[in-house]
């Protein structure tokens, strides 16, 4: 009969801290959520900030406006009644003044002026046009401004399509260009207010004052600034210069107040001071650049955690399972194009949630708004200082183990009168182990990583056996053989580990790793009879170490090119004293042994 017990329990402790060289993106508040109700939000949206850290945000799709205050609480908004003077028809982006006055980006109607009395009888004519409408802080409407003078016929009468107008009569209505372009609107300290028309070859810049009235207008291709692709962002630093983000020139072009060319920085590649598709930027109080671009890196983190069998990523993690959490990147920059800068935000691991993440905006202080585009819920992250430099990732897994194993054997060839009621050997077995490894992981950059980790182990194993067979005896005498086995033994390692990451691509994610490690080992070991006129008595004890430095290459994603060296060495001494307490036998002995290993491995 062989019965096996196992008693498990495991417990793991992960804690992950993400600390940035000189700010850490923390987590603040969530806010929003998908409906038409108080904050509230359909699928189109735009955010704005005002100089108390106010957020405004557009909701295209439900035609309103509202406000929270920099905690996410809803202050106000602004909908179209029947009443209004003013009309919503496709809001988009939005800013705020230092006086926390409302402007938005719209369309508007705009009759032309008709001067010839024989064609007083003739339908109306309209300009359809872009605007921007102006609400007071307490979210009054004040005025809206068109970006230009519409009471002219601009385009010829042929691009005209029919309509109605506010009494219902036949009308003509002529669209300024697509309808369907995207606007930026930015306002400076002094309230003047700067519209990017992106439709077009001819993609410009137009410039109202504090009141509407139309002050400049100006191309963004101009000598020295290229052909501008595509104009995606754009802000206004407190001395009025302006940053237009050119999302597929990967770069982003400075202009003077005056609507002058002055400089451009960026080019391809996710290197320092380089871009990959920019999206954003933010013009901060103390007077740098935040800009982020759509830059993304992959980190694996290879865990004390059993491997899942549903693990989508598939490489050498043997029984280990392997984490993988991505970074965004946001760069800080002078007004002058000069990098300084790179602050990651790492998220979560494993949390597709988080993986979905969007960057909707960055506010004057720096705080980052990301949105859930499924649950259209806003996740504020703020800056916050700290001393160490960059990020740090800790797990700590403790686990204790006990085993119970009872063995029973019964001799059917002795032809005893207990044949299987009584055993002739009866073994039982405890183990308990402890074990402890603690891992510290230093992320100097998204492409480089140290990493510091414990692992200690504890086993202590006790093996008792009885014998029902007659007691063993020689020319010495009759003993009594049950005996009890104890083994103890610990095992210290400490490991260096440095990572490159070659490439983060998702598909074809490569890396290579050099490490160094350097272990202690003790084990003790005594075989003691239990009859006290048997004094069988054995005793093992080792003193051992072993050090081993390695590296490791991918070739591909499954492939990988592996270098190990170790020096295994150490003594061991023992003692044996017979059943009549005797010493039959001791000794000592000493290993040394260097073992190097080149050779490749993968998957299929």
């Amino acid at each position: 009969m062989f019965n096996v017990k196992n008693v498990m329990f495991c417990l793991l402790l992960l804690f992950p801290m993400y600390v940035n060289a000189a700010q850490e993106f923390k987590f603040v508040n969530a806010f929003g959520g998908k409906g038409e109700g108080e904050a509230q939000f359909a699928k189109t949206l735009f955010m704005g900030f005002g100089p108390d850290g106010a957020i405004y945000i557009t909701d295209t799709d439900n035609f309103r406006i509202q406000k929270f205050d920099e905690t996410g609480n809803f202050v106000f908004d602004i909908q179209m009644e029947v009443d209004s003077k003013f009309r919503f028809i496709n809001p988009t982006d939005i800013a705020a003044g230092t006086d926390n006055t409302i402007y938005v980006m719209d369309w508007m109607f705009a009759e032309i002026s008709n001067t010839d009395p024989q064609t007083a009888s003739e339908p109306k004519i309209f300009n359809y046009g872009p605007c921007i409408h102006k609400f007071d802080a307490q979210g009054a409407f004040v005025a809206t401004y068109p970006i230009q003078d519409f009471s002219k016929r601009i385009a010829p009468l042929e691009a005209a399509s029919p309509g109605l107008d506010a009494d219902g009569n036949y009308a003509l209505i002529i669209p300024q260009g697509d309808t369907k372009r995207d606007f930026l609107l930015t306002v400076d300290v002094h309230g003047n207010l700067y519209v990017c028309d992106s439709g077009g070859k001819n993609k410009l810049i137009f410039k109202l004052d504090v009141n509407g009235k139309p002050v400049a207008r100006y191309p963004l291709a101009q000598p020295g600034a290229g052909h501008l692709i595509h104009p995606v962002d754009m802000t206004v630093d407190k001395t009025g210069n302006l940053y237009i983000v050119d999302e597929e020139g990967h770069r982003v072009l400075k202009y003077s107040a005056e609507g002058k060319f002055l400089r451009v920085f960026g080019e391809y590649g996710d290197a320092p001071g380089q871009f990959i598709a920019p999206f954003k930027i933010a013009a901060l109080k103390d007077g740098t650049l935040l800009i982020a671009d759509t830059a993304k890196y992959l980190k694996d983190f290879i865990s004390m955690l059993p491997t899942r069998l549903d693990d989508p990523t598939r490489r050498y993690t043997d029984e280990t399972r392997l984490f993988r959490y991505r970074l965004r990147r946001i760069q800080r920059f002078t007004t002058d194009g000069v990098y300084t800068q790179k602050l990651l935000i790492p998220f979560q691991r494993e949390v597709e949630t988080d993986v979905a993440l969007q960057l909707k905006a960055i506010d004057n202080s720096g705080n980052l708004y990301y949105l859930n585009p499924t649950e259209l819920r806003f996740r504020k992250y703020t800056p916050i200082r700290s001393l160490i430099s960059p990020m740090i990732q800790t797990e700590l897994k403790l686990r204790y183990t006990r085993d119970l194993y009872d063995v029973e054997i019964d001799n059917q060839d002795d032809l005893d009168a207990d044949l299987y009621t009584k055993s002739d050997f009866d073994e039982q077995i405890i183990q308990d182990a402890a074990d402890a490894n603690l891992i510290f992981s230093y992320d100097v950059s998204e492409a480089y990583r140290l990493a510091l980790s414990n692992r200690l182990t504890f086993i202590r194993a006790t093996d008792t056996s009885y014998y029902r067979a007659r007691d063993f005896e020689d020319f010495r005498g009759r003993f009594n053989q049950d005996d009890r086995t104890t083994e103890t033994s610990w095992d210290d390692r400490v490991q260096l580990d440095f990572t490159w990451i070659r490439d983060h691509s998702l598909y074809n994610y490569r890396e290579a790793r050099a490490f160094v490690y350097f272990s202690v080992i003790r084990v003790d070991f005594i075989n003691d009879a239990l009859d006290r006129f048997n004094f069988r008595y054995f005793d093992f004890n080792a003193n051992l170490s072993d050090w081993g430095a390695g590296l490791y290459y991918d070739l591909s994603r499954t492939f990988r090119l592996n270098f190990e060296i170790t020096h295994f060495f150490g003594e061991n001494r023992y003692t044996y004293l017979d059943e009549t307490n005797v010493l039959y036998a001791t000794g000592f002995q000493e290993a040394d042994l260097i073992r190097a290993a080149l050779f490749i491995n993968g998957v299929f």
